[in-house]
């Protein structure tokens, strides 16, 4: 019953705040009582890829801005530079007008993550259908897979340009292979990505328009990593890390020793303030902080993410068009206002500064965006989660006080801690009691769905069980105000939890936890930190608790919330010595207990078999990973990451709703190169 309450209320809040939406007459009055109770949920929406060669357009149009730059010999023609194979879009409702600046908000430097999922196109090979179901090609024009599943044939786009005119061909996924991947003063171990049953995949150019992943064994899963938000699912994240299948070779040669002296480029390196090569190769392949990098993204920078003037411009070369020959983007350039935290940025959507918004955005402040639609001249909606999106990550590798680590290694302590928690009044207080409290499991539209038992294990709220699983490990000592003791010396017993300072109220939701354990005798600190610090304090496994995701809607694609797989950004909040010692293949880092170990196993088994089975087994992992409490689930299907969005009612082709997980790198899905302002 809590899914259909939970399923009416979305559906209404979204349909009164869709109330506006195209054709509604201008902005909606303030809204007042409650929603009608007869209007059903929004599924999600969005435009559609077509696939069909008969049915690429046989003449092409360029915005303005680009048309004057050929009338002045500064560009070839529109046709020259999309190629024989663009990629044509259907819009979800009109074809667009040329034209405007989009205004976003970020939080700071570090927020790369938002303006990836939402300009950067997405620039995988390949890429999800709208409903998440069927990978279809995106980058890549076509795609085979072999009879016997371990080889997957990647068919370029024919004439394909990166953005500053270069021909983008085979050699540049070849560079991107040898150079940067195979090398491990770039890329210091190899990413599971590639590699099953313990043994790597092969990347073999076959000419300058073809190339081929050659797995040692069957390896269906490729398809969907090469699909989606992964590390060789395109670089405008990953290739900070020299990670994301392909590179510019003409660009990036220049920053590494076998192309050039390695004396020099290091003494670019140590003047630009950078230690080696390696690194410096690897800032200049950031997206968001180097104008210079050639890209094949809708949008590219032209003032860098670390100005106050953060900005983008459309991609000249862009392979993008509509069904009527429109090259796309629509819109011209994207800006971007620097925000100090989520509260300012819903000042800012109140106050119709911004354009289109669905980071940083509070769905506690729903009310407050409804309330104030007529000034914005925004629509509101909601995108649920597919994934635990509020949970507690635990460092099961914690070293740097014995009794904390050995407390958070025990099973029965982490039960505990999550017997001690109230999800209903955190569901309640922060997602207006439309996400669903539970373990950390994907939502019940998963395949991967465990079922409700293993929903609400070790997930309810039981004091008692839960002053019994402390008692039983010998933290039955308490001092005068009934908090516990050590066990190694007569202190109170105290945790600290990280809480981010972006995308949601976490520190909020700490204390909330904090006074939820001081009923269980558990002193809890809230330590408030800048996303820059999180990261840093993450990698060097100085986290013990930390509010953020929790759990995957797919394990595959995220294997860091379900064991400590990487040791990478805030993967690391799992355990980095584990997580080192997986990757290493147990060269270096710590040896994890045996629960963990098995998961690993089971993990990398799964991965290899067909959809039925790895299905199977990817339900028995999460089952495993919610029984051993690895993380502390708090609610799922919520909305802390992209779950509300706002936009302005004269910006056309915007879905109502999307499919929201981090796998198809959500709101990339809603293709914002199709949406274009009605009016200005």
């Amino acid at each position: 019953m809590e899914l259909d309450r939970r399923s009416i209320l979305i559906g209404a809040t979204a349909s009164l705040v869709s109330a506006c939406y195209r054709g509604g007459g201008g902005p909606a009055s303030q809204p007042s009582g409650v929603p009608p109770p007869d209007v059903s949920d929004i599924g999600p929406e969005g435009p559609r890829a077509v696939l069909n060669p008969s049915r690429i357009p046989a003449e092409f149009r360029e915005a303005p801005m680009l048309a004057a730059e050929v009338a002045a010999g500064r560009l070839p023609p529109v046709r020259e530079r999309i190629g024989r194979d663009p990629l044509v879009i259907e819009p979800l409702q009109d074809i667009g007008r040329y034209g405007g600046t989009l205004r976003r908000a970020i939080n700071g430097p570090n927020d790369i993550a938002g303006v990836v999922r939402f300009a950067s196109g997405p620039d995988s090979f390949l890429y999800w259908d709208h409903l998440w179901t069927t990978p279809r090609p995106n980058i890549a024009r076509d795609f085979e897979i072999s009879r016997d599943r371990r080889v997957v044939t990647l068919f370029l786009r024919r004439g394909m340009h990166w953005s500053d005119g270069a021909p983008f061909t085979a050699d540049d996924i070849l560079f991107w292979y040898e150079d940067l991947y195979l090398d491990r003063r770039v890329v210091p171990a190899p990413t599971e990505s590639l590699r099953v049953g313990g043994e790597d995949v092969r990347v073999r150019k076959v000419d300058a328009e073809a190339v081929q992943f050659i797995a040692p064994r069957p390896f269906p899963l490729l398809i969907e990593l090469l699909a989606s938000f992964t590390d060789i699912g395109g670089p405008s994240f990953y290739g900070r890390h020299a990670m994301g299948g392909f590179a510019p070779r003409h660009y990036l040669s220049r920053f590494h020793p076998r192309y050039r002296s390695e004396d020099a480029i290091n003494r670019e390196a140590r003047e630009a303030g950078l230690l080696n090569w390696s690194i410096y190769l690897k800032k200049r392949f950031d997206w968001t902080f180097n104008p210079e990098l050639p890209g094949v993204s809708p949008w590219q920078v032209t003032v860098p993410i670390n100005s106050r003037r953060f900005s983008m411009r459309r991609n000249p070369y862009s392979i993008w068009v509509d069904t009527e020959g429109n090259q796309l983007p629509y819109i011209d350039r994207i800006s971007h206002v620097l925000c100090s935290g989520p509260e300012a940025v819903n000042f800012k959507a109140a106050a119709g500064q911004l354009d289109f918004q669905s980071r940083h955005l509070l769905v506690s402040n729903v009310p407050f965006l409804l309330a104030n639609r007529r000034r914005s001249g925004c629509d509101v909606n909601l995108n649920p989660s597919r994934d635990t999106d509020l949970g507690i990550r635990i460092n099961l590798s914690y070293r740097l006080d014995p009794e904390i680590g050995d407390l958070l290694g025990d099973v029965r302590f982490r039960r505990a801690l999550s017997l001690g928690i109230d999800r209903n009044e955190v569901n309640e207080t922060f997602m207006l009691g439309l996400g669903l409290p539970t373990a950390s499991v994907p939502t019940p539209d998963s395949k991967y769905y465990p079922g409700t038992e293993w929903a609400q294990r070790w997930a309810v709220h039981d004091i008692d069980a839960a002053n019994g699983l402390l008692d039983e490990i010998g933290l039955s000592a308490r001092d005068e105000e009934g908090f516990r003791l050590r066990r190694d010396r007569p202190d109170r017993l105290r945790l600290t939890c990280q809480a981010f300072v972006a995308h949601f109220d976490f520190p909020a939701v700490a204390e909330m936890v904090r006074e939820h354990w001081q009923r269980i005798g558990i002193d809890l600190d809230t330590e408030i930190v800048d996303p820059t610090l999180a990261i840093q304090q993450s990698m060097a496994g100085e986290l013990q608790l930390s509010l953020q995701l929790s759990g995957a809607a797919d394990p595959f694609m995220n294997p860091e919330y379900l064991f400590p797989y990487t040791p990478l950004g805030v993967g690391g909040a799992s355990g980095v010595e584990f997580a080192r010692w997986f990757q290493s293949n147990g060269d270096v880092g710590e040896r994890p207990p045996e629960e963990i170990v098995e998961v690993m196993e089971l993990w990398r088994a799964a991965r290899v078999e067909g959809t039925e089975r790895r299905t199977a087994m990817a339900k028995e992992l999460i089952r495993r990973h919610v029984d051993n409490v690895f993380s502390i689930g708090l609610v799922s299907g919520g909305f802390t990451y992209h779950g509300v969005h706002v936009r302005k009612l004269n910006l056309g082709n915007v879905p109502r709703r999307v499919v929201n997980s981090q796998v198809v790198r959500s709101p990339c899905n809603a293709l914002p190169m199709t949406f274009f302002f009605e009016s200005r």
